[in-house]
């Protein structure tokens, strides 16, 4: 049988105290290097550049946007107010791109509250689908002596840009239809066999009436085949390559071809259609 070293055993643990003793409980030792303010969206992992794409609906509605400055560390009994700037680098232009909602060049994060809040409205009508347009705010300043700007979080750009979504109600009405070789002439647009569809009237410019169904998810326009009377006669209506339409300007342009009910085509070509 081995014999026990109890002096080897006492030893052991004798260290194993003193090198426990030198630590508390995790985490309640750690101290914030003062209380600061940050802009929350730059602290976020898409970094101090984040892209939104706000619906373009030519509505004359402004849609509504906000950053948030948030305050690490202590609440305060009184309010914070953090001052911010536009920087000069922003290519968005105020009045054109984007309005201010928030009032002069500071923000408050109320008394007892842990943030607030810089507003501004974007003026998506005034966007094309494709620009972008930044819009940098920096933070320049605290009113409060002991509260700091975070160095690592205190700019942040929005990148303005749009989109269409697809509403059928904006492809009602009268439009232009452009058929090279033919010319340019009328059609009226309205609400079709179902939430996608809309019909045409005037089609070929010989009266005929043809659905077209929009895809809301890939910007295609199809053109089903079907029978159609022009003039006393049936002809067969086709799609006849890619159709696609645009929901920021309303217009579509769909390759069609015409045939007889026996399979003898009568025109192949292309219709432009533009609202009016």
């Amino acid at each position: 049988m081995k014999k026990i070293n109890l002096s080897s055993i006492v030893l052991f643990l004798g260290l194993t105290a003193a090198m426990f003793s030198c630590f508390d409980d995790a985490g309640t030792d750690i101290l914030l290097d003062g209380t600061f303010v940050e802009i929350q969206e730059a602290t976020t992992s898409a970094g101090a550049t984040v892209s939104k794409s706000y619906n373009r609906l030519n509505d004359g509605i402004a849609k509504k946007d906000s950053i948030r400055i948030n305050l690490v560390g202590r609440q305060r009994s009184t309010p914070i107010t953090v001052n911010f700037a536009i920087n000069a680098a922003s290519t968005a232009v105020a009045g054109v791109h984007y309005n201010m909602v928030t009032a002069g060049t500071s923000v408050t994060i109320p008394a007892n509250s842990s943030f607030g809040y810089i507003r501004f409205d974007v003026l998506a009508d005034n966007i094309n689908p494709g620009e972008v347009w930044n819009l940098r705010f920096d933070l320049t300043g605290v009113d409060a002596v002991d509260v700091k700007i975070s160095e690592n979080f205190k700019t942040f750009t929005r990148q303005l840009r749009t989109l269409c979504p697809f509403s059928r109600a904006n492809f009602l009405g009268n439009y232009t239809c452009n058929e090279p070789g033919y010319g340019n002439y009328t059609v009226v647009s309205t609400p079709g066999p179902d939430a996608n569809s809309i019909t045409i009237t005037n089609f070929w410019d010989f009266g005929g009436v043809v659905n077209y169904t929009f895809n809301p998810a890939s910007n295609a326009v199809t053109l089903p085949t079907q029978n159609v009377v022009m003039g006393g006669v049936t002809y067969v209506v086709s799609q006849n390559g890619t159709a696609t339409y645009d929901a920021c300007t309303y217009s579509f342009v769909v390759p069609y071809r015409v045939a007889t009910t026996g399979g003898v085509t009568q025109d192949t070509n292309t219709h432009t259609f533009t609202k009016q």
